[in-house]
C-alpha cells in the first residue's frame, strides 16, 4: 500500500500541530457526521461548537474528538508521526510536572475562529494512513467506529476502548451539561489527613506559590478547596498532635546497661539487639533508642521500642519490638515488630492491638498492617493468622479525635486486603470490610462492598497512599486518585476540582 505523506505539520514536529493534512486523496467513501446535539466539555469547560474551527462530531451516536494541538494539549494526549508506521496516539502529552514555587498550569484556549451552522452537511473521511492506539494497530476499515478525518484533522472515537483503557481519559455524562471528557489533570489533592465538623484536611500533592501548606475542603463537597498559608497548617498540626496523645501511649524511660536495654529495671533487649556491628556496611550506627508505655486495667504493661539506624548515605532504618510485661515478667510479642497505633478495649477484658503498618519510601511494607487480640492474661493471637489474611486495616485508627471503633454489640469493622498469609501472598476472595468480634468471627460489610471494589480498582495507582478516610464522624471519604475528586461514600456526594481551579494559570 502506499502509504503518503502528510504535509506541513511533518517539517514543524517540535510544534506537534497534529492536525495532519491530508496531501494525499480520502479513502473512498465519507462518513456522514453531525453536529452533538448536547454540550460537550473539556476538563468542565465547555467551548462553542458552533464556533469551533474543529467542531465535536457524532457518528454512529459515539462522539468524535478533533486531535488538534489545543484538546491534545488540554487532555494529556500524545501524537506521533512515521512515514511508514503513520498516526501514533498515546498517554502523555500535556500533563507537565509542576512541582516548584512559580510554574503555572497551561490554560485550555480552544480555536473559535470557525462557523459549523446546524443544517450544514457534514462528511467525514477514513484516513489514508495507519494508526496505532498505545500498543495496539488499529484495522481502521474494520472497526465499527473508525478514526475519521475532516478538514485534513484526525477524529478520535470516545469510545470506552480508546478513551478511558488506551488513553487513561474520564467521561462523565450529565444529563443537564452533557458529556464532560477530562484528562492531563495535574493531582493536587492527596491524603485526607483530619477533619472538624465543617472541613477535610488534605495534604498537597504539589505547591506551586508560596506560603501554602495545605488544602481544606468543605465536607459539603460544594465549594472549591481553599489553600491555607503554612503558619495555619502549621497550628492545625500542633491540635492534631494533642488529639493523638490522648490515644497514644505514654513515653516510656530506657536504660541502656553494658548488657542491653533495660525498663524499670526489666530486662528487654540483648546489647547485640541494641548496637552495630563495626564491619556495618554504610558506617552504622545507632542514633535513638525511644519507648512508649502503655498501662492497660488489666495490669499488663505493653512496651514499644524504637530502634532508629543511621547510615552514611543519609538513609535510616526503623525497627520496632513490642513488650508485654506482667508483674515482673517480660515477653516479646513477636508478632507486632511495628509501630502500635492504637489499643482497643474490648468489655470482656481483652485488647485488640492494631498496627496500620510500617511506612518506608512512600508505601506501606507488605506484611505490616497487623491486627492482634490481646487477652486479660497476656495471651496474644493475631488475626493475620487466624484469618489468613496478610494485611488488616482497622479503619478510623489514624483519625485524630476518633476514639470509639466499636460497634455497640463490640464489633470491629476491618479491611481484609484478599492476600494470603501464608508465605506465598497469593490472591484469595476475601477483600473487603468485615466485621469482627473477640470470638474471631467474622461477617462481610455488604453495605461497603461497593467501596472496596474502588479501593481496588486499577484507577486507584496505590491504596496505601491513604485513599480511604474514616472522619470523626464515621462517614467515609474516598480521594479518587486522579482527577481531584473527593467522594462521601457514606451520603453518595462527589466533589470534583479541576487543576486549573487550585492552580494558577497561564
Amino acid at each position: 500500500m502506499n502509504w503518503k505523506k502528510p504535509l506541513a505539520w511533518l517539517a514543524l514536529c517540535s510544534m506537534l500541530l497534529l492536525c495532519f493534512p491530508a496531501a494525499t486523496q480520502a479513502a473512498a467513501g465519507g462518513k456522514k457526521v453531525r453536529l452533538p446535539d448536547f454540550p460537550v466539555l473539556i476538563n468542565g469547560q465547555t467551548p462553542d461548537n458552533s464556533k469551533l474551527k474543529y467542531p465535536f462530531f457524532v457518528y454512529k451516536d459515539i462522539t468524535y474528538l478533533p486531535l488538534t494541538w489545543e484538546y491534545t494539549r488540554a487532555l494529556a494526549i500524545a501524537l506521533s508521526f512515521d512515514q511508514e508506521k503513520g498516526l501514533h496516539i498515546g498517554m502523555g502529552g500535556g500533563r507537565l510536572s509542576g512541582g516548584w514555587i512559580g510554574w503555572k498550569k497551561e490554560a485550555f484556549r480552544p480555536d473559535l475562529s470557525g462557523s459549523n451552522p446546524r443544517n450544514r452537511a457534514y462528511t467525514a473521511t477514513m484516513p489514508d494512513f495507519p494508526v496505532t492506539i498505545g500498543n495496539s494497530y488499529i484495522d481502521n476499515g474494520s472497526e465499527p467506529y473508525p478514526l475519521l478525518e475532516w478538514n485534513d484533522v484526525t477524529y478520535l472515537p470516545l469510545t470506552w476502548k480508546y478513551a478511558h483503557d488506551a488513553l487513561g481519559l474520564e467521561l462523565v455524562w450529565d444529563d443537564a451539561k452533557g458529556l464532560n471528557v477530562i484528562g492531563g489533570q495535574q493531582q493536587v489533592l492527596g491524603a485526607i489527613y483530619y477533619d472538624d465538623a465543617d472541613y477535610l484536611y488534605v495534604y498537597p500533592e504539589l505547591i506551586t506559590e508560596p506560603d501554602r501548606g495545605g488544602l481544606r475542603v468543605k465536607k459539603s463537597l460544594d465549594e472549591t478547596p481553599i489553600w491555607m498559608t503554612n503558619k495555619e497548617t502549621d497550628e492545625l498540626r500542633k491540635r492534631i498532635v494533642e488529639l493523638k496523645r490522648e490515644t497514644a501511649g505514654e513515653p516510656a524511660s530506657l536504660e541502656t546497661r553494658d548488657d542491653g536495654l533495660y525498663y524499670q529495671g526489666l530486662h528487654l533487649m540483648t546489647k547485640e539487639q541494641i548496637t552495630v556491628s563495626p564491619g556495618e556496611a554504610g558506617m552504622a550506627y545507632i542514633r535513638e533508642l525511644k519507648g512508649m508505655r502503655f498501662e492497660l486495667p488489666s495490669g499488663i504493661t505493653l512496651v514499644s521500642v524504637e530502634k532508629i539506624t543511621a547510615y552514611n548515605i543519609g538513609r535510616s532504618l526503623y525497627e520496632y519490638r513490642t513488650f508485654l510485661i506482667l508483674g515482673k515478667k517480660v515477653s516479646e510479642i513477636i508478632e507486632l515488630q511495628q509501630p502500635l497505633d492504637r489499643i482497643i478495649a474490648n468489655d470482656d477484658g481483652s485488647f485488640w492491638l492494631v498496627s496500620n503498618g510500617m511506612p518506608t519510601h512512600g508505601r506501606i511494607m507488605t506484611g505490616t498492617q497487623r491486627l492482634a487480640l490481646l487477652d486479660a492474661k497476656g495471651n496474644v493471637r493475631l488475626a493475620n493468622e487466624v484469618l489468613s489474611e496478610s494485611e488488616i486495616v482497622v479503619p478510623g485508627v489514624s483519625t485524630p479525635g476518633l476514639k470509639e471503633l466499636l460497634t455497640e454489640d463490640g464489633e470491629l469493622l476491618i479491611y481484609r486486603s484478599g492476600i494470603s498469609n501464608d508465605g506465598s501472598f497469593s490472591p484469595q476472595d476475601t477483600q473487603g470490610y468485615y466485621w469482627l468480634d473477640t470470638g474471631f468471627n467474622i461477617s462481610k460489610a455488604d453495605a461497603l462492598d461497593a467501596l472496596a471494589k474502588e479501593e481496588n480498582s486499577q484507577d486507584r495507582p496505590n491504596l496505601n497512599r491513604g485513599g480511604v478516610y474514616m472522619g470523626s464522624d464515621r462517614k467515609f471519604y474516598l480521594l479518587r486518585m486522579k482527577n481531584n475528586t473527593i467522594f462521601n461514600y457514606s451520603d453518595n456526594k462527589t466533589g470534583r476540582w479541576y487543576d486549573d481551579e487550585l492552580l494558577a494559570t497561564q
